[in-house]
């Protein structure tokens, strides 16, 4: 019986230190973002379309604002997008950095153009130029997600940036000669005209002189 007590109390105090060794508790899923943007001209505008879903099961975000996060170098421009929905997703689109519309939604503005005395210039990088190419771009909100943007190219209806007019020809300036003297100045037809004119006088002297010849060897002789 004394051993059947002291297996007891010996089971008994297997049991109690078996609830007490550590164990490994289960490790919180880190948030994440599906993202995608893609670049668009509209109507002379560049746009960014984008689509933005968070993925935290265990809720350990600790901010609902989106931002589009431009980087180059030491440059940075963080464009806000707004906040996510209840169903944490955010869509929608934005003009690109630098850029405007008018009423019409029209592109009125865009980076690396500058308007100087009435006239669009090209500054390059500065006013938000960077941004045009090679620029790193990402979704932030913590967490983050790098997103493949390019600044929109060119189409034949649709052009984002200023549409600038031919240069005019200068007052002074003379016109390349066209066919039979068009768009010649009027120093050009002068020279052209002496240069044609002598030899046509010459052909006409040739001529008058090949008929003297032959009117003289058709004369009869006496």
């Amino acid at each position: 019986m004394l051993h059947g007590l002291i297996a007891g109390a010996a089971m008994t105090l297997l049991a109690a230190g078996s609830l007490d060794e550590p164990y490994a508790p289960e490790q919180p899923v880190e948030p994440s973002l599906n993202a995608s943007a893609v670049a668009v001209c509209i109507a002379d505008a560049p746009w960014i379309s984008y689509d933005v879903t968070l993925v935290d099961p265990d809720g350990l975000s600790t901010t609902r604002d989106v931002s589009l996060v431009f980087r180059k170098g030491v440059e940075r421009y963080d464009l806000p997008l707004g906040a996510l929905g209840g169903d944490d997703r955010l869509a929608g689109s934005v003009l690109c950095p630098g850029s405007a519309v008018d009423a019409q939604g029209t592109g009125a503005g865009w980076p690396g153009w500058r308007r100087v005395d009435g006239e669009w210039r090209d500054v390059g990088e500065d006013d938000l130029g960077w941004t045009r190419v090679g620029a790193h771009v990402t979704v932030e909100m913590n967490p983050a997600a790098a997103v493949a943007v390019a600044y929109p190219p060119s189409t034949p209806g649709c052009v984002p940036g200023p549409r600038l007019e031919p240069p005019s020809p200068r007052p002074d300036s003379v016109p390349t000669a066209g066919a039979a003297g068009a768009g010649l100045g009027p120093r050009a037809l002068a020279a052209t005209g002496i240069e044609l004119a002598a030899p046509l006088l010459l052909g006409a002297g040739m001529l008058t002189g090949g008929l003297a010849f032959v009117t003289a060897r058709r004369r009869p002789r006496l």
